[in-house]
């Protein structure tokens, strides 16, 4: 059964990553795809002028990082392995930014960085809780 969670969400992520319109998903929850044969793949290394005030600018990179933190945990549940948490965040992030240049959107490497600082963020909740847990345990 976590397997298969597991899927799901991963499946959700790409749905996500890569409709036309993640407002008309979140919005009207419609799904479509724009597919391009010849992305702009030097897209993906430039720096764009983000708006970074902009709240739907916040709350959708805090979504980038709060998706993957929800993937790290999943998968730790499933395979109870930090090495199983990196081998697929890490790849994810990259295979969704990449795949969104394919689906007319905007696929770049600073949302990779978003999605690892979920990652990163539950790895340190997990080395906390640890620590917590252990220094509970000798008491």
């Amino acid at each position: 059964m976590r397997i298969l969670i597991v899927f799901l969400y991963l499946s959700l992520l790409f749905i996500m990553t890569c409709t036309a319109s993640f407002s008309d998903f979140i919005e009207h929850q419609q799904i479509r795809f724009l597919v391009t044969s010849q992305p702009d793949f030097l897209s993906f290394f430039k720096y764009r002028s983000f708006h970074y005030s902009d709240p739907f600018y916040i709350a959708q990179k805090s979504g980038h990082a709060v998706s993957f933190f929800i993937l790290s945990f999943l998968l730790m549940a499933l395979f109870n392995s930090l090495r199983a948490v990196i081998y697929v965040t890490w790849p994810f992030a990259f295979f969704t930014e990449i795949a969104q240049l394919f689906f007319s959107r905007t696929g770049c490497l600073v949302d990779v960085m978003y999605d690892m600082a979920g990652v990163m963020a539950f790895l340190m909740v997990y080395f906390l809780s640890r620590i917590v847990i252990g220094s509970a345990a000798i008491r």
